[in-house]
């Protein structure tokens, strides 16, 4: 991406934190954060696992669809979109849980019903990874182009650097790019199994951390060329996107951090900033060893001494994988609206590998540059910048 003419049009969120962006921006400006907690859901069958559940009294995948319909529902309102312009956009999907919610609820539904007998076989019957994205292109009366990405942590941010760039080179008129993530119990028994869960606490670059904690929610953006949020105080250029993929690792990014310090130069250079310029920095902040490790390490190493504020917003939000890239967006765009850059929920001590701290208290937000990062497992990077005027 090189030109800056694409514009944010809507945006809206569904979080732990409340059923639109703007409830989540005000609740983290404000301090109201509970923590993870169990019992969040019904469905959940280990009592262990803490998560940051959104608040809703039914099935998971009624849940699911009101969590996408909500985000959808603000984001559209606020980009006042006609029925035309809504048929005309492209649609873009980053999900990971979004593919298997169908497969658990059968499954747990049909243990449920048959209490004392053994348990049928987990049935992952191939809907195709569509599925979602095509419900939500019916119901919404979508005729354009339209992707699924599940690429983990980094899915709906790469959907929208993807969408960024097909719109540049003209090829739709518009994009709706969607990050949907259910809470499951195969994502929470996972990434347990992997050793890469927080019982306690989510503490992104704190020297406690012992690793993530999961989050579920929905996320929307709508972008266009030359098309401003008639509904936001502020304009918000989408710019410097920048994708990549490191094939010498599983896992993370490295752990020296010059993958992620050249990420976010690669950024840099696509927008045509300085890092001088950056007002403050939304970070992937996971809560985990090593990720935190990679991106505390590269973000210093990037701006030296002039590191501006840094916040991770999964110790509020939980890590909400596929449906992190656009719902923090989303989120963060709100509490710029309200003049605010949030604190970071969950640090306690400094580490001294990763040599700062991430914010503890809230910043103004001024005009100017917005770094956000996400670096997914698979070291899979996405980084951009978002220009408030």
């Amino acid at each position: 991406m090189s030109k800056n003419d694409i514009y944010v049009r809507g945006w809206g969120a569904v979080t732990t934190l409340g059923w639109s962006a703007a409830a989540a921006a005000k609740n983290l400006i404000t301090g109201n954060v509970a923590p993870a907690k169990t019992g969040g859901a019904a469905y959940l069958i280990n009592s262990e696992y803490k998560s940051f559940a959104v608040s809703y009294e039914g099935n998971p995948l009624d849940k699911a669809q009101k969590m996408l319909e909500g985000a959808l529902d603000e984001a559209i309102a606020q980009a006042e979109l006609s029925p035309a312009e809504i048929a005309e956009a492209g649609l873009f999907m980053g999900t990971t849980g979004g593919l298997f919610i169908r497969n658990e609820y059968e499954f747990t539904e049909e243990v449920r019903k048959n209490t004392g007998h053994e348990s049928p076989p987990i049935s992952c019957r191939n809907r195709g990874p569509g599925e979602v994205t095509q419900r939500i292109a019916e119901k919404n009366g979508i005729k354009g182009m339209t992707f699924t990405l599940s690429m983990a942590c980094v899915s709906s941010s790469h959907a929208l650097v993807v969408a960024a760039r097909l719109l540049e080179q003209g090829k739709i008129r518009r994009a709706i790019v969607v990050g949907f993530e259910p809470l499951l119990n195969l994502t929470l028994h996972g990434f347990a199994s992997l050793l890469l869960y927080d019982y306690d606490q989510c503490r992104p670059f704190c020297a406690t951390r012992s690793g993530m904690q999961i989050g579920e929610g929905a996320g929307v953006l709508i972008l266009e060329r030359d098309k401003r949020c008639p509904g936001a105080k502020s304009i918000y250029k989408f710019v410097g996107g920048y994708l990549y993929n490191d094939n010498n690792s599983l896992t993370s990014a490295g752990l020296d951090g010059e993958l992620v310090k050249d990420v976010v130069g690669q950024t840099l250079n696509i927008s045509g900033l300085s890092a001088a310029e950056i007002r403050a920095i939304k970070a992937h902040g996971t809560g985990t060893k090593d990720n935190d490790l990679s991106e505390g390490l590269g973000l210093r190493k990037m701006f030296d001494n002039g590191l501006p504020p840094v916040v991770s917003l999964k110790g509020a939000l939980g890590h909400a994988l596929g449906a992190a890239g656009t719902m923090e967006t989303a989120v963060w765009l709100s509490c710029l609206e309200e003049g605010a850059i949030p604190k970071s929920f969950g640090f306690s001590a400094l580490d001294p590998e990763i040599g700062f701290v991430p914010a503890q208290e809230n910043n103004s937000a001024p005009d100017g540059a917005y770094l956000c990062t996400f670096f997914g497992f698979g070291a899979t990077c996405t980084s951009y910048l978002i220009i408030k005027e």
